[in-house]
């Protein structure tokens, strides 16, 4: 059997268990078989078996895919992740940039926790990233005052209600950051916020001070 032709049967979802494992017999010694490696990862006949035995020859780019596959059973999934995390750890400061820009909802907490400059800013330029998303990083344990600052300075974010009214609630974010992303918010939004006693008193303070300005002009 050639290569090409097991590439293709490796991409077709209906390809036997049993040609799969000859396929991965073929190729386990082969150093050209990476695209077919990755086929087997993600393919839904693949044997739980075989399908970790390939694991260990793919990049995180690669698990990735895996992670994100509908196909993958969630206990292969599991082992995925845990590679991949160990993966992950060792890789240097352009890999993470290329992870923060690649990397599934699920996994924006890993880059959260990195302390490397500009990462978080990285991460928000995600195609993935959703507004729902990024409303729950902000009440996530791993958000930071820093990141507040750079979300009210995107151009894709700073203008998101949701994403400001959670700005104001989260007591992780930089005050002057919550304060400005009052001005985001409905009438009925600051004044709950004038009522919510959990939060900072110069934020419940400002929220009736533009309360105040929104009667006097009518």
């Amino acid at each position: 059997m050639e290569l090409r032709e097991m590439r293709k049967l490796a991409l077709n979802p209906a390809t036997p268990t049993a040609i799969l494992e000859e396929i991965f017999e073929t190729n386990r010694q082969e150093t050209h078989a990476h695209a077919i490696w990755v086929s087997l990862g993600i393919h839904p006949r693949t044997p739980e078996s075989l399908r970790e035995a390939v694991f260990p020859y793919l990049f995180w780019r690669d698990l990735l895919k895996v992670v994100d596959c509908p196909a993958v059973p969630e206990r292969a999934k599991q082992k995925a992740m845990q590679l991949l995390q160990r993966r992950i750890e060792r890789a240097t400061s352009g890999e993470w940039k290329a992870f923060a820009r690649a990397c599934s909802p699920k996994l924006f907490s890993w880059v959260m926790k990195q302390d490397q400059p500009g990462l978080f800013a990285v991460l928000l330029e995600n195609p993935r990233m959703t507004e729902t998303a990024l409303v729950r990083l902000i009440h996530s344990p791993a958000m930071k005052a820093e990141f507040s600052v750079q979300i009210v300075d995107n151009r894709l974010w700073q203008n998101r209600r949701l994403v400001r009214k959670a700005l104001v609630y989260s007591k992780a974010s930089d005050l002057t950051t919550a304060l400005v992303s009052l001005k985001g918010l409905t009438k009925s939004e600051l004044e709950d916020v004038a009522k919510t006693l959990s939060l900072r008193p110069l934020i419940r303070l400002s929220a009736k001070g533009i309360l105040s300005e929104k009667d006097e002009k009518r």
